[in-house]
């Protein structure tokens, strides 16, 4: 593996949103590039990835933002004024409470308080096929539907010079998904959603942080960082 890409919330991060030092210990040593991927906004991801110790290559807002650098350039896929159009439907039946909207760029977050199914429903009895609603456990967010943490690992590895076969991914929620078929060995810990440990190449025994860790020793063990 020449890379690792690994998810923050639920993946590097407990349920309370502790993060494990195990894990971030590990990562220090680490000889390729580490790189964070969340569905949170892009100045949270850039806290989280100094206090880790992981490269400077971001992935933030399900895949909408890529960060070369905390000072380099910064690469929006998603399309935000198209979500915040479903927002403004969607507001016609639900009490909304949107989430960092000062510094989101590519897509909408809402808290968790609202009849998530229903509002699918809606968004595909009004035919729309271009946004999409993804419930990570942390939040939902609208999102452009050709946007995700997979694309972005793709554009990445270009970016960078890798074949994406050569990365390895971890995450836990179904946002995920799209990521560890993008790598080239996708990792569930132990606490992942159903749904996203029967798509993973491998599922950890530990959970949050310490699956994480498991992972990265199981690579190392398998001779499977470069010399």
């Amino acid at each position: 593996m020449k890379a690792v890409v690994i998810d923050i919330d639920g993946t590097l991060t407990d349920e309370s949103r502790r993060l494990d030092l195990a894990a971030a210990a590990v990562i220090r040593k680490l000889d390729v590039p580490v790189i964070l991927a969340s569905g949170n906004v892009l100045c949270f991801v850039k806290c989280a990835t100094k206090l880790m110790g992981a490269s400077d290559i971001m992935i933030a807002e399900n895949g909408g933002v890529i960060s070369l650098g905390f000072d380099g350039p910064v690469y929006i896929k998603g399309d935000r004024a198209r979500c915040v159009q479903v927002l403004e439907m969607l507001r016609a039946n639900f009490e909304l409470e949107e989430l960092d909207a000062a510094d989101r760029l590519s897509d909408v977050a809402l808290r968790r308080n609202f009849d998530i199914e229903a509002a699918r429903q809606i968004i595909a009895d009004n035919e729309i096929r271009d946004v999409e609603l993804v419930d990570t456990g942390f939040a939902v967010h609208i999102k452009s539907m050709n946007v995700n943490k997979g694309t972005a690992l793709l554009e990445v590895a270009a970016l960078i010079g890798l074949d994406a076969g050569g990365i390895m991914a971890i995450g836990d929620s179904v946002n995920d998904i799209e990521m560890l078929h993008a790598a080239g060995l996708g990792v569930a810990v132990g606490n992942a959603n159903p749904v996203l440990k029967s798509t993973a190449d491998m599922v950890t025994s530990g959970r949050y942080g310490a699956g994480v860790v498991e992972a990265l020793e199981y690579a190392g063990k398998s001779s499977l960082w470069p010399d």
